[in-house]
């Protein structure tokens, strides 16, 4: 038995599978870090981009308050651990296996991160402008 589709794909729009090694290399936000792009936004006509990062060593210094234009930000951490504070006060630490969200235009600082760190890292919609702000705190 065949099924209909309920729901049309947005024209342009593919499926798309890469293993994260084969990621291309792109530049980032932070010179402590790399950046592999694994191509999601071209194959989602400019949804969400999704993104490896990985600590070229660990942090030196924190990266200042911020936050990024966009509808959210999600991030799963892959190995190591990166330490985030938030503009509520909170800060957390997320090790590996564990996931993040936040809202666009919420205020975080990285404070840390293990020297092995790598996360996959979601924006909606892709490659948002990083915004440097006061600390609320």
């Amino acid at each position: 038995m065949t099924e209909n589709r309920t729901r049309q794909i947005p024209e342009g729009m593919t499926a798309h599978a890469i293993a994260l090694e084969d990621g291309a290399e792109i530049p980032g936000r932070r010179s402590f870090a790399r950046y592999f792009d694994l191509g999601v936004a071209e194959a989602s006509q400019g949804l969400v981009s999704t993104q490896v990062t990985q600590m070229r060593s660990g942090m030196v210094k924190e990266t200042g308050w911020h936050y990024h234009d966009c509808d959210f930000q999600w991030l799963y951490v892959t190995k190591g651990w990166l330490e985030l504070q938030f503009e509520d006060g909170e800060t957390r630490r997320i090790g590996e296996n564990g996931v993040c969200f936040i809202p666009g235009g919420y205020r975080h600082n990285e404070t840390a991160t293990s020297d092995d760190l790598e996360f996959i890292e979601i924006f909606m919609p892709p490659k948002p402008r990083t915004v440097a702000v006061d600390s609320p705190l």
